[in-house]
């Protein structure tokens, strides 16, 4: 059966992520011998990476599953899915803010955590150009504070989740998330640690919480005019179902620390994506199209998003991810642009 978060439901009419894309997905459960009685702790569980991540983790042969969310409604859901791993511990779950040092600090003192998945974020863009110091606080600070503990702790690997939109960034969140990536690569340039530090770039997940498709689905079903930022803008897009697939391969111990990056396949346009929505829907009325072009919008979204800066190099593509070498790095540029980018923030 196709996972659920796969599938688009609008008006009580469903659209797979495999017809919408064209694409094939293979949905096999792979065994990962690396995950064998791993205890993983992971923020953000209640959210769209975050238990995507934990449907595929229950299946192999682990030992426990650690979830803290700030949502409470996130972690009633999870509680509801996985009542069975949640009687027999397999999967405990907290509620609490990451930026609450004591509960982070109880939770690595109470569990022989190994890995520890990163998803925890604050991630719209207009929402966060207005709240700047939140950002700060949660995208950099208490995911700094996370790898600190992750690293005084004897943790295996931290996984910081970042997106395509750290790549020369233009808005708050993607400044917020680029910093803390350049933070995580100053660690691992300097050999601090043993501990394998894994930044994990990718673009837009399909129907993800908050995402387009979102959107879309409430104006639809309120027989709203849709909106569109720019008929131009496209985007790149993978299924859940994908996202953590790749995030589990990624952390097979034989991936050193370093920047990966899950293939994304090729941009499409958010306008031809809804037109094929529309073409699959029988909605018996034709909905109104509104498009923003005005440059407020278009000041803090790309028409096309990055995935890399022209000065990353690739190596080691396989079908899943891809690994960005940190040779063109250094101490200095990374000291630099970090002041640059904090002068940003601040503005």
């Amino acid at each position: 059966m196709m996972p659920t978060e796969d599938t688009l439901k609008i008006n009580n009419q469903y659209i797979t992520f495999e017809e919408l894309f064209n694409k094939e997905v293979d949905y096999s459960n792979t065994e990962f011998s690396f995950l064998k009685d791993k205890t993983l702790l992971i923020t953000g569980g209640g959210g769209s990476i975050g238990t995507a991540l934990i449907k595929q983790l229950i299946s192999q042969n682990i030992h426990k599953i650690i979830v803290l969310d700030h949502s409470e409604y996130g972690i009633f859901k999870l509680g509801l899915e996985f009542k069975n791993e949640v009687k027999s511990k397999k999967l405990q779950l907290f509620l609490g803010d990451i930026r609450n040092f004591a509960l982070v600090e109880r939770i690595f003192s109470l569990f022989p955590i190994q890995i520890v998945y990163h998803t925890a974020a604050y991630k719209h863009i207009d929402i966060l150009e207005t709240n700047v110091d939140e950002s700060v606080s949660v995208n950099i600070e208490a995911s700094l504070n996370l790898a600190k503990i992750s690293r005084t702790k004897n943790i295996e690997q931290f996984i910081f989740i970042s997106t395509d939109k750290a790549v020369n960034p233009i808005n708050k969140m993607g400044i917020s998330k680029r910093i803390t990536e350049l933070h995580l690569i100053k660690k691992i340039l300097l050999k601090e640690t043993d501990l394998n530090i894994k930044i994990i770039r990718f673009g837009n997940v399909f129907n993800s919480s908050g995402s387009v498709f979102t959107i879309f689905k409430y104006q639809i079903e309120n027989k709203l005019p849709i909106t569109l930022t720019n008929k131009e803008m496209k985007r790149y897009f993978i299924s859940r179902f994908q996202a953590a697939s790749g995030l589990i391969q990624i952390a097979d111990p034989t991936n050193k620390s370093g920047i990966y990056l899950l293939n994304m396949g090729i941009p499409l346009k958010i306008e031809s994506l809804l037109q094929r929505i529309l073409n699959k829907l029988n909605l018996g009325y034709t909905p109104e199209i509104l498009y923003d072009n005005s440059k407020k919008i278009t000041k803090y979204e790309k028409i096309e998003e990055e995935l890399y800066f022209s000065f990353e190099e690739i190596e080691n593509e396989n079908s899943n991810y891809k690994n960005i070498q940190l040779t063109k790095y250094n101490l200095q540029k990374i000291e630099l642009e970090i002041k640059n980018l904090n002068h940003i923030l601040k503005k």
